[in-house]
């Protein structure tokens, strides 16, 4: 574990936020310089069937032309920057047809084509740039990740992290088809096409989740309606059904954000009108958000499978049993029985394995509507058993999981100060709980009994829900610049259109 954690400290500071920055800085001063020195000059081409006293016109005081050649079917046009400006290049045939291209000059010099910030000689080291940062937070946000799970297995973090990587690999793979398909049919992307093909990935991963987020709402709803039928109608039971509608309703609501403004009689249609930079903003802001927010939903239901499965080493001390309701005559829910039975089956596979006998700690309090304690009722189970009374030590006053796990060491901590100790509860929850512990700095591994289906859909979307909410502040400080980003990408857009 030392060695584990020492490494994974050591891989955080090679790949560390400022490396990043210093890395994007670096990148950032190449692309800008590579234009600075290649863009001053450019070619256009016109392809026809028949070149013959085909005509060129544009503004010399603008670009000069300085070659003209023609390769096939196509003629080729090298021009270099003379002043500030915008011109047309005009092909014009004998017969009257032809085409054009615009040409813009700007203050360094600079020629891009089509637009304000269209295509130009040396911007391809923007997507460039871009696959080596996106590849350089893979390889970071992976070693983070099999750092954290070498230190624990359950954090928050490990499913933030899992997403991350999710997501930033999803958006590498379209960065790298982008390029190769643009330099396959002869072009160079440009400065836009990296921040466009960024969004494109976020419309491409919600859309290729949209048949999974329906068939995990179609499912999240049959098992509410179960859960109902059992627990009872309530807010907390209709969790999994509201986020299945969030995840179906967000992944289609941008493609009816355009026919919805259009109705009201907002100008659509017109690029250079305002609308359509909301419009757009709009569209993109909702499907990066949908995207990222599937990802971390991907990592947390991967993560929590994982703790689930987790079996602890057998070298324990104690072991933790989390107490929850009980019924009205004080004995076992089928729940709580199960997270016993779940304790009692590792005590033996450890005695079998080692030989080493461990202490149950049953720990919960007495609720309101509960005739005893939590952890009474799960030590008379224990020894109506055959658990005998020495190897149980009782915590009686605990009301949460955190409370549960801080009193219970305690206790511990008291008996042995170098206790080894694991916990058992419900499947769903051990992946929180080891957090909750982790978060406390309580070394814990946990071990997760099974239930129902039903319960289980519904209770890992709150488990879903608290890692968002725990994770606030790692999610708003991810989301914020892939926002922005988004942001920089339409206002881009938006004003070149305005020229």
């Amino acid at each position: 574990m030392g060695s584990s954690a020492a490494k994974g400290n050591k891989d955080n500071k090679v790949f560390s936020p400022l490396v990043f920055l210093i890395m994007a800085v670096v990148l950032l001063i190449l692309s800008v310089t590579s234009i600075l020195v290649f863009g001053k000059n450019c070619s256009v081409e016109y392809r026809s069937d028949s070149l013959r006293d085909v005509s060129v016109s544009f503004d010399e005081s603008v670009v000069d032309c300085i070659s003209r050649r023609i390769e096939g079917d196509t003629m080729i046009l090298d021009f270099r920057s003379v002043a500030k400006g915008n011109t047309f290049v005009e092909f014009t045939r004998p017969d009257g047809l032809g085409s054009s291209v615009r040409l813009y000059v700007h203050g360094p010099g600079i020629i891009t084509m089509d637009n304000i910030f269209g295509r130009c000689r040396g911007d391809i080291m923007f997507p460039v740039s871009a696959v080596i940062l996106l590849t350089a937070a893979i390889i970071w946000l992976t070693r983070r990740y099999r750092g954290s799970l070498r230190e624990n297995l359950c954090r928050y973090t490990n499913a933030w992290l899992l997403g991350a990587i999710i997501f930033t690999s999803f958006l590498l793979a379209i960065q790298l088809f982008s390029l190769i398909r643009l330099n396959l049919s002869g072009e160079n992307p440009s400065v836009l096409d990296v921040f466009e093909s960024a969004v494109l990935s976020s419309r491409l991963f919600t859309s290729l989740l949209l048949p999974v987020a329906l068939v995990i709402s179609l499912a999240i709803s049959i098992s509410n309606l179960s859960l109902m039928k059992h627990e009872g109608i309530c807010l907390r039971n209709m969790l999994g059904f509201f986020l299945g509608l969030v995840l179906c309703l967000g992944t289609v609501a941008p493609f009816f954000i355009y026919p919805m403004l259009d109705r009201i009689g907002a100008d659509v249609h017109r690029y250079s009108s305002p609308w359509v930079l909301i419009t757009n903003l709009t569209e993109d802001a909702i499907t990066v958000m949908m995207a990222y927010l599937e990802c971390v939903l991907l990592g947390t239901a991967v993560s929590a499978v994982k703790a689930a499965k987790h079996v602890p080493e057998f070298n324990k001390d104690f072991i933790l049993i989390l107490g929850c309701q009980i019924t009205k005559d004080g004995s076992l829910t089928k729940l709580l029985q199960s997270r016993t039975d779940r304790a009692v089956e590792f005590a033996d596979m450890q005695k079998k394995a080692t030989g080493k006998d461990i202490i149950f700690v049953p720990s919960g309090g007495k609720g309101d509507d509960e005739v005893i304690a939590e952890a009474e009722a799960i030590h008379n189970y224990l020894v109506s058993i055959g658990i005998p009374e020495e190897r149980i030590l009782v915590e009686n006053k605990s009301v949460n999981t955190d409370q549960n796990i801080r009193f219970s060491d305690k206790l511990i901590r008291e008996r042995m100060t170098d206790a080894k100790t694991a916990f058992s509860t419900t499947n769903y929850h051990v992946f929180r709980a080891g957090c909750i512990a982790d978060e406390a700095g309580i070394p814990m591994e946990g071990i997760g009994a099974g239930t129902k289906r039903y319960f289980w859909i519904n209770a890992f979307i709150r488990e879903f829900i608290a890692t968002l909410h725990y994770e606030k502040k790692a999610h708003i400080r991810s989301l914020l610049p892939i926002l922005l980003c988004v942001l920089a990408a339409e206002v881009l857009v938006y004003i070149s259109y305005l020229r």
